[in-house]
């Protein structure tokens, strides 16, 4: 990491402008290839969307047989990657979908028939699931299916440990502290200015600032059609031991998750009726135990336009967090559901494409919008952005 005076100037080949998960991953892989990379970030680590999420590292959040679904399976590969050279928290703890219904459990056992070969997974009637994991409970399990290659990732911890081992590999250059409030093409390169006077100049740009889209081209973004998403998360107590070996996930996240939608039942499924405070709050059950027993319990989906989401990011709805107690007990049996922390999320959706990318004077390139995925697919699509943009 670099300390640098007020009023210097610094050159590269590429400047990366936000160094979340998306950020990073562009950082990292144009180094890779060999440009002179400079990583910026505002704050000393970054501490939005990258570090606020669930930490789970799942191939079925996206469609199979489509470009993210390898760009998913790249991104759990360069996770297991870096993680043998350097510990970034990476957990193979699998991931375990839980079904309510007979429905759900119809399309978990259809897909784990017909991605036999693609998706590595273990179904479970519920006899089985019940037997396996004793703090499921029993009026809720219809069945389960395993995903034992997936992973799970303290997001609170994975850049704070992964940025510094790779600036001190000098695979790339990282500014903290670095406020940019200015992005101008030259015709010859770009100029970039921060608030404390320092220039930095390239030949190409990608911003990677997420929901910081009031600062640079707020015009631009005005005009994009993005959403900033909100989600609501809560951590309970330690618990007394391990609980949950595996990332849990609801019958609601069946439904949410576009991997399932090649199973014949899930049109079906998706027909039916929800409750309407599932279903306006987007609430998909999801729990994750940390290292420290503590578990990690959630979420919840609210949208609005980007110019109209200033007072959706100023409160919490505690009757989502009493949904997710609710929901959550029904189909867990925990030892302790006292709470220790309850945060906030946000997250830039793109409602027309799966990401939202662009070009301005042809050297500066905005790279948001990727909504809930970035975890699980970030790093891959990164990679393939880079080899897409520099070649």
């Amino acid at each position: 990491m670099h300390t640098i005076p007020n009023g210097t100037h610094h050159h590269a080949d590429v400047i990366v402008i936000g160094a979340g998960v998306l950020g990073t991953f562009h950082a990292y892989h144009a180094a890779r290839k060999g440009y002179k990379t400079l990583l910026l970030e505002r704050n000393p680590f970054p501490n939005d969307a990258s570090t606020r999420n669930f930490g789970m590292v799942v191939r079925t959040i996206v469609e199979v047989d489509s470009p993210w679904a390898e760009f998913a399976r790249v991104s759990q590969e360069l996770y297991r990657s870096l993680q043998r050279d350097y510990d970034i928290s990476v957990r193979e703890t699998g991931s375990l979908y839980v079904a309510s219904t007979e429905l759900e459990r119809r399309v978990l056992a259809e897909f784990a028939h017909l991605q036999a070969t693609s998706y590595p997974s273990t179904y479970l009637e519920a006899r089985e699931a019940l037997q396996r994991y004793p703090y499921l409970q029993e009026s809720y399990c219809q069945g389960a299916l395993s995903f034992p290659t997936d992973l799970v990732i303290d997001p609170g911890q994975m850049l704070h440990q992964l940025i510094p081992q790779l600036s001190e590999q000098q695979l790339f250059a990282y500014y903290p502290h670095t406020l940019v409030i200015a992005v101008e093409s030259t015709g010859q390169g770009c100029v970039v200015r921060d608030a404390r006077g320092n220039t930095f100049t390239a030949e190409q740009i990608f911003l990677c600032n997420g929901t910081e889209y009031r600062t640079l081209f707020p015009e631009h973004f005005a005009q994009s059609g993005l959403q900033i998403c909100k989600l609501q998360m809560l951590q309970t107590l330690p618990q007394p031991g391990p609980v949950l070996p595996h990332a849990l996930l609801s019958g609601l996240s069946i439904r949410r998750y576009p991997a399932f939608q090649v199973c014949p039942s899930y049109a079906q499924l998706a027909e039916q009726e929800m409750e309407q405070p599932l279903r306006d709050y987007g609430i998909h059950m999801l729990f994750k135990q940390n290292i420290d027993h503590s578990i990690v319990i959630g979420d919840s989906h609210e949208y609005l336009p980007c110019q109209e989401a200033s007072p959706l990011e100023e409160r919490t709805n505690w009757q989502i967090n009493e949904i997710f107690l609710e929901q959550g007990k029904r189909m867990l049996n925990l030892p302790d559901w006292r709470l220790q922390k309850t945060w906030n999320g946000y997250y830039m959706v793109n409602p027309q494409d799966q990401v939202y990318t662009a070009t301005l004077d042809e050297n500066i390139h905005i790279v948001t919008g990727i909504a809930g995925k970035g975890m699980s697919t970030g790093p891959g699509f990164a990679r393939h952005h880079i080899e897409q943009v520099l070649g």
